[in-house]
């Protein structure tokens, strides 16, 4: 149940894609059923491949919100019924035999950790299960296999903190945009020296040391660790407008968060962060106060930088 941010796709799905069980794994089915990434857009009754950092899980959508996804984790290993597992049998979805869908760990997560849809399953079957989520009281109160299965106790417990680990990580990464609006650094009060030290230890011009410390774009951890060595002090910023953080967390931009991470080698967070300020200050040159269209902007922010929203990983 584990993968990694730089979008393999985990061993088992791999294997089913081979025997062309799950073929919109692959990308060009990926774009006849789902269309270019940049258009992906969850949808309730979609399983998806949901990953944060190296943590990778199968979930389907039993509802979509702004910027958030309820669902349940789905398995390929085939369990018997009991009070947290629901067996799928026959073929319902292109996920090759019998799969396990658990009602019982429901969760909200960010629609950021959504990477890519995997398959659609129909709406009787969706029903069956949000029938089994919201009225658990039907399964028979014996049918508790989990708890004296140690396999079956291990898988439920690993899918458990998968989830709430992506979950965590969503609200480490609301925190970092909510900074104050204020510098913190009196730039009439340093010393040329120490503004060069810190452009020579950052390895970047002079300019963007400036525009660090006016607080134009937000600091990663490395950069705020030197300045406060340097400066005795970190600059904040004012968070970037929420439309557009709520935008780039749409997985239809997961993509160019990656390509963008892997070529600046950042964090997921710190990636989403940077882009957030730079097409928010790319846009305010364009458009003013006027609040922009967030997708053709990123779109235009990624022609500049030379990246794709629609490349294949």
């Amino acid at each position: 149940m584990t993968s990694s941010e730089t979008g393999r796709v985990p061993e088992r799905l791999v294997a089913l894609a081979q025997k062309a069980a799950a073929p919109q794994l692959t990308e060009a089915a990926l774009v006849r059923r789902f269309g270019p990434r940049s258009t992906w857009l969850p949808l309730r009754g979609q399983i998806w491949r949901a990953l944060r950092d190296d943590i990778g899980v199968l979930v389907l959508l039993l509802a979509v919100d702004t910027n958030s996804v309820t669902a349940v984790p789905v398995t390929i290993e085939p369990i018997a019924d009991d009070s947290e597992a629901m067996l799928i049998e026959g073929e319902v979805t292109s996920l090759e035999g019998a799969v396990t869908v658990w009602p019982g760990l429901r969760r909200q997560l960010p629609a950021s950790a959504l990477d890519r849809p995997v398959d659609m399953v129909g709406a009787d079957l969706l029903g069956r299960i949000v029938d089994r989520v919201t009225r658990p009281e039907k399964v028979p109160e014996a049918a508790t296999s989990w708890l004296v299965d140690p396999a079956l106790s291990e898988a439920r417990a690993a899918l458990e903190d998968d989830l709430a680990a992506m979950a965590e990580v969503t609200a480490a990464e609301a925190e970092t945009t909510e900074t104050e609006t204020t510098s913190g650094i009196n730039i009439d009060a340093l010393e040329p020296e120490a503004l060069d030290e810190v452009a020579a230890r950052l390895n970047v011009p002079l300019p963007v040391v400036l525009d660090l410390i006016d607080g134009k774009r937000a600091t990663t951890g490395q950069e705020a660790a030197i300045m406060r060595e340097v400066l005795g002090a970190a600059p904040t910023a004012a968070p970037p407008p929420l439309g557009l953080v709520r935008e780039l967390d749409q997985p239809r931009w997961r993509g160019l968060v990656r390509q963008r991470r892997r070529r600046d080698e950042l964090t997921d967070s710190e990636t989403r962060l940077a882009m957030a300020y730079e097409v928010s200050a790319m846009a305010a040159r364009q458009t003013g106060d006027q609040e922009p269209s967030w997708p053709d902007r990123i779109r235009r922010w990624a022609e500049a930088h030379q990246l794709d929203p629609d490349a294949a990983e």
